[in-house]
Order: structure tokens, then sequence, then C-alpha cells
């Protein structure tokens, strides 16, 4: 029987919530039937029919399309609640409340996988900074990033250049990757001030803010702050952000509760666009999950730094809880 992702009622919301859950849990997270049919409590002939049901409706062909992914009513609920283009809601797994580094990766195929239905050739991609950002570089399929640019949204050349090489391997086309040349913190604010001078970082930076698309991650203030653990700030200059009131940062820039920039003399080192200079990007997708970023991406959704948001069920769930008043 095939499935309208514009058919009404909420038996059929939930017949199209079921057969993307066995799309994602059988050709991205790769589980065998006989694993769908013990998670969703059915037989395994039944999740055999689902699989079959997916293909006939269209949900799958070489990707899950991505405009079935409204059909996750949470995803449905949280893109209404928040004014945003799309939110993307892999199914839950129990490593999704264990390994930061596994929930990442599992991020990064939806943002793959997201990107490739809205990549178009001669598009130029700016690229954010961290994990989330390598791992859905890393899942994208070879043909969609050949058929755009790309460019770098702050400093930090080596995880650019490696996750760029990786992307790329040993295919040569026409198009351009652009690259910031410099960290994404200086060591000092005279010599960012002076990197930022230079024509060549001011001539990346032009395209970064010109980019049709953006991806990027979200980081918190407390437990595994990735720029603590590359050394780029220190736990005191974490802590006085935390105590100035900032709640998480994308792309080194550190905001509060309502995604309004907090004052930090780490940002006077930082090279980069700024926040408004990503809000006017047209298509930004932020990928983050696991709760200990839930204050981080609420955050970023209040002060409108997103267009897209690629996270985890549980953070999903618990930002559909928010109080209307406060979103």
């Amino acid at each position: 029987m095939e499935l309208s992702p514009r058919a009404s009622g909420e038996e059929s919301w939930e017949a199209e919530e079921q057969l993307l859950r066995v799309a994602w849990y059988y050709y991205v997270d790769q589980l065998t039937q006989d694993e769908i049919s013990k998670r969703l409590s059915v037989s395994r002939a039944s999740a055999g029919r689902l699989l079959e049901r997916c293909r006939q409706a269209g949900i799958v062909s070489f990707t899950i399309n991505s405009e079935f992914y409204e059909s996750f009513h949470v995803g449905r609920q949280l893109k209404e609640k928040f004014g945003l283009r799309e939110a993307l809601v892999p199914p839950m797994l129990e490593v999704d409340a264990q390994e930061q580094s596994r929930v990442n990766a599992r991020l990064g195929r939806g943002g793959a996988q997201y990107l490739q239905s809205h990549l178009k050739p001669g598009d130029v991609l700016a690229m954010g900074w961290g994990d989330t950002v390598q791992q859905t570089m890393n899942a994208l399929h070879p043909d969609a990033i050949a058929r755009v640019s790309t460019v770098t949204l702050t400093g930090g050349v080596g995880a650019y250049i490696n996750t760029l090489r990786r992307v790329r391997g040993d295919r040569e086309n026409g198009l351009v990757d652009a690259i910031l040349p410099t960290p994404i913190v200086a060591s000092s604010e005279e010599l960012a001030a002076a990197l930022r001078a230079e024509a060549a970082v001011q001539s990346v930076l032009d395209i970064s803010r010109s980019a049709d698309h953006a991806v990027v991650g979200i980081g918190a203030v407390v437990g595994q702050v990735t720029l603590a653990q590359v050394g780029y700030a220190s736990q005191e200059e974490l802590d006085a952000g935390a105590a100035a009131g900032a709640v998480g940062d994308i792309l080194g820039v550190f905001y509060d509760s309502h995604g309004q920039v907090v004052d930090l003399p780490l940002h006077r080192r930082r090279i980069g666009i700024e926040l408004d200079d990503l809000r006017a990007i047209p298509n930004v997708v932020g990928v983050a999950g696991g709760m200990s970023k839930f204050d981080a991406i609420l955050g970023a959704l209040r002060g409108g730094l997103l267009d897209v948001l690629v996270t985890t069920e549980n953070v999903a769930r618990a930002l559909l809880e928010v109080d209307g008043g406060d979103s």
C-alpha cells in the first residue's frame, strides 16, 4: 500500500512514523530484520513487509528522502514550534545515552542525508568546526560533495584539511575549497586583529558570508567542551563564560539562553564570521545532540541561529516540553 506524506489523521502519521523508523534502522543504522522486529515488538515477517512498504511508498531510494522526515511526529512538532525549515530526529537507540562519539556519527549521517537532498550543482557549502560537522562531511556521498564548493567559517586549518582530504579523496574538479588560513583562536588579541586584516583572510570570510548553505555544530559550556579539549579555551575562560550567562557556542562565539552573544575576552582572539553573518546565510543546518547540549541547542533556536536542526530524540522531546512562552 502506498502512503502519502500528506495523508490526514493521527493514525496515518503514526503509520508513516513506523515506516520511517524501520527505514532508518535498516538502511542507516544497518540493523538486521531480526533486531528491528525485536525493537518494534513485531514478527520478523512483519519487519520485512514494512521494509517493502518503505520501498513501495518511495520513502527509500538511494537515500531516505528528506521530505519524509517530517513524518516523525516529534520532528514535525519541533519544526512548527521553533519555526524551522526542517527538523531531523533520528530514532533513538541505546547508544544515544552512552557514547557521544557514536551519537555524533549518527547525527552526522542525518545531516548528510539532509544536505544530499538540498545541495545543487554550483552551491557553496560553508563548514563550521567540530566533530558533528566532520561526521556530516564524512557521511556525504562523494557525488554530492563533488558538485559544490566548500568554505570554512572559522580558522582551524588542520581539522578542515583532514576533513576535505577524506571527503574529496583523489577526485579532481573545478570547484574551490576555501580554507581560512588561521587558527580558530589566536594567542593574543593583537595577533588576531592582524590576521583578520590580511587580504587572504578577508577574501575567505567574504566567500563564507555569501555561502548558500552552512553546517555547524553546537557546543556546551559544561562537560567535554571541544574548544577546551583542543586547547583553544581554558577551563577558567569557560567558567567565566558560564558565570556571564553563556549556555553554548557556535563557531567559537558564546551566547546566552536567548541566543544573544555574551561579551567575553575570548571572542577578541577568535577568527571567523560573526553570528549575525551566520544568520544571513540562507540555510543554516545545526547538527548537535545529547542532553548535555540541551541548553545550548535551546539558546540557538531562541536566537534564530538555525534553519534546520538535526538532533537526538531525547533532546527533541525535551525541547517540546519547554513552555511556549519561553521558546
